[in-house]
């Protein structure tokens, strides 16, 4: 037998080090890159809120101006409050702004890939962890709930935080600080989502059993396994001590699973008038009590129910369904550009399918398949307890699906444990022994047709075929017109307008039209995209302009003001989007309903004081077009009824030029002569909190050059 070398155990200490640094950089690289597709979702327009995101913004509001949780008093559950909190926080550390307030959201999701690796290294190695953090990373799932007011990503930092904390505690020398850890994160992260609260004690047992089996003589009880229990609970009561006081009797977290248990178990009514009846009852507590019952006596009448329901819980939770927020569009009604269409394709759709059917495999195979010692860096070798712990929250959180309320997002808090077996299946899939593989092939092969079967059963593919024809011919379209060949992108509008029925091919045929002074054909394009979805706020945008700089201003009127047009967001992608509109007149008339796409930091109009005008915001801004080169008079008909009835100072500037006058509570007609007047004015002034929330600055009914 051949002498070791005896550089041999230096040099394997070196590529150990090497092997460490290079970790390191992977895992720095995958972090940036998690940062980069983050921010380039974040920074597209404000997405409309969708689903519970409207709920949260409105409680997050009310926190932040004093009203607490009053939204509540009339709302059709009581949720729970970790995230309105934090999205609270978000919004003050933004200063109001919605857009911005999603950033501490974004860092959250980035931290999420590194406790993805932490955890996956802590299971199954270092480079199985290295691919569950890069899947983590480009999931279009988790990007797309970065930048969502949702309480998911949230959640997973505090809930995959508690799972290393727990196993840390199960092989710690002194296990009872990692276990109060794993206590406070579990109690966070239940007041963040209650359903975890089922899990909490299975987490405690977990841990009480790992440590029995460590100590010699075995005990089954082990005070740092109840520990966690006890520091979990000690963290949630707060919350139900404020519910005591509040509404006479404790709610421990929230009341959804009462709303759950009538609302989704077939009840007689529909939704619309459970939520009525609901929403009358102010006590939440009450509300609980009365939901609770109307359930159970469905459920009397009929027990075969929650088995009824399971098969399709089932489908609702593992379909793709395509819905608001999927893609981070400015409006539900958006179409969807071809690359950002395929890339959720791929990053959504296919790359969860493979993530699911590669964690079948892994689940099957990671607990008794040890990784190789050799720089894996796991906690446990040859142990299968902490996989044990992983399974029983993906059971317990299926199940809690399956017999309450399944939906296709809620798959967000099955990722974490997911993903860490789907890359130890991708990374090693030959690791489970041939013994292994041949015990294991038919459940694996059994799950996974099932899976791929709801999958094909339930795939939307006619909205894809669709989305991709339409997406093709937009992008065929926009390359001939960026060179110059008009009639070849116009015939591609056309095919995309004729693939899918939507607003978005006919705008741009309507603005190819327009650019090339065929001013009819652009109109009849608007118009028909208009038909389409008079409450798309570019369709009413871009035909009202068009129309109003003919001069037709009571069709541009109409354009406007189309019933159930949200009139503020009309405003605000008309400024955006300012562009793409006619030039402005000399002399604007705030309110009139043909200023859009000239203000920006205003309010819809409104009448106050026996006149049509706007309210503004703490800063705002307005195009107006000078008479002629040189001095001009600035003319304003403002009124500022602050609470206070005292003067409020505005500062005007118009480029290097500012000037601040004193805005009386009436209205009062202001003079300010400017040297040389730029096309845009800056208006900066102080605010009051109105009861519905906005901070409100002046009134401006009249603005212009004389």
């Amino acid at each position: 037998m051949p002498a070791e070398h005896p550089n041999s155990k230096s040099v394997t200490g070196v590529q150990r080090v090497l092997a460490a640094q290079n970790g390191a950089i992977a895992l720095l690289l995958i972090l940036l890159l998690a940062v980069g597709l983050r921010l380039a979702l974040w920074s597209q327009p404000l997405h409309q809120p969708a689903n519970d995101e409207v709920e949260y913004i409105a409680v997050a509001r009310d926190l932040l101006a004093g009203r607490g949780w009053a939204y509540y008093e009339s709302y059709r559950w009581l949720r729970a409050p970790l995230y309105p909190l934090f999205l609270a926080g978000s919004l003050w550390l933004a200063g109001g702004d919605l857009h911005t307030a999603a950033l501490p959201n974004l860092l959250l999701s980035v931290l999420n890939v590194a406790l993805s690796y932490a955890l996956t290294r802590a299971l199954l190695g270092t480079r199985p962890a290295l691919l569950a953090a890069l899947l983590t990373a480009i999931l279009w799932t988790n990007a797309t709930f970065a930048s969502l007011y949702m309480a998911e990503t949230l959640f997973t930092s505090l809930f995959v935080a508690a799972l290393l904390a727990t196993i840390r505690a199960s092989h710690a020398k002194h296990p009872l600080l990692s276990s109060a850890l794993a206590g406070l994160l579990f109690g966070l992260a239940a007041l963040t989502r209650s359903a975890l609260l089922p899990f909490i004690p299975i987490a405690a047992l977990w841990l009480s059993y790992t440590l029995a089996r460590r100590w010699q003589p075995a005990r089954w009880f082990q005070p740092a396994g109840w520990f966690l229990a006890l520091i979990a609970l000690v963290t949630i009561m707060p919350w139900t001590f404020h519910n005591q006081r509040s509404y006479g009797r404790p709610i421990l977290i929230e009341t959804g699973l009462s709303y759950n248990l009538w609302a989704f178990n077939e009840p007689r009514e529909d939704l619309d008038t459970i939520n009525r009846t609901l929403e009358r009852i102010p006590n939440p507590a009450e509300r609980s009590d009365y939901a609770t019952a109307r359930g159970l006596e469905r459920l009397r009448e009929d027990p075969a129910i929650l088995a009824r329901k399971l098969w399709p819980n089932l489908i609702y939770l593992l379909r793709v369904k395509p819905i608001q927020d999927r893609f981070l569009m400015e409006s539900y009604y958006d179409s969807i550009d071809l690359p950002l269409f395929v890339a959720a394709l791929i990053f959504d759709d296919a790359l969860y399918i493979l993530i699911a059917l590669a964690a079948i495999a892994g689940l099957f195979t990671a607990s008794s398949a040890a990784p190789s010692p050799r720089n894996s860096g796991t906690v446990f070798r040859a142990s299968w307890s902490p996989h044990l712990l992983l399974v029983a929250w993906l059971l317990t959180s299926i199940g809690s699906m399956l017999i309450t309320h399944g939906e296709a997002r809620y798959r967000h808090f099955l990722f974490p444990i997911l993903i860490p077996y789907a890359a130890w299946a991708l990374y090693r899939p030959r690791a489970a022994s041939i013994q292994q593989r041949r015990s294991t092939t038919i459940p694996i092969i059994s799950i996974s047709l099932i899976f791929i079967w709801t999958i094909a059963s339930s795939y939307p593919r006619d909205w894809a075929i669709e989305n991709s024809a339409r997406g093709w011919s937009t992008l065929i379209g926009d390359l001939n017109r960026i060179a110059g060949r008009y009639d070849a992108a116009a015939a591609a509008y056309e095919r995309a307008a004729a693939a899918q029925t939507s607003p978005e091919p006919l705008l741009r045929l309507g603005n190819l039209a327009r650019s090339s002074g065929d001013l009819n054909r652009a109109v009849a394009a608007y118009r028909a995209a208009r038909r389409l979805n008079p409450i798309y706020e570019p369709t009413a945008a871009l035909l009202g302009d068009l129309l109003r700089s003919q001069g037709q201003l009571t069709e541009a009127r109409s354009a406007y003001s189309a019933p159930y047009l949200d009139q503020q967001r009309l405003a605000d992608w008309s400024w955006r989007e300012r562009a793409q509109l006619s030039a402005p007149p000399a002399l604007l008339n705030i309110g009139d309903g043909l200023d859009y796409g000239y203000i920006n930091g205003f309010y819809p109009a409104e009448s106050v004081q026996g006149a049509s005008a706007r309210w503004s915001g703490p800063h705002a801004t307005i195009r107006l077009t000078a008479p002629q080169p040189g001095p001009a008079l600035l003319i304003l008909r403002i009124a500022a009824p602050h609470p206070s009835q005292q003067p409020v100072p505005l500062r005007i500037c118009s480029g290097q030029q500012c000037h601040t006058i004193s805005i009386s509570p009436g209205w009062r007609t202001y003079y300010l002569p400017l040297a040389n007047p730029t096309d845009q004015l800056e208006l900066n002034l102080p605010t009051f909190s109105a009861p519905d929330g906005r901070q409100l600055g002046i009134l401006l009914d009249r603005i212009g050059f004389e």
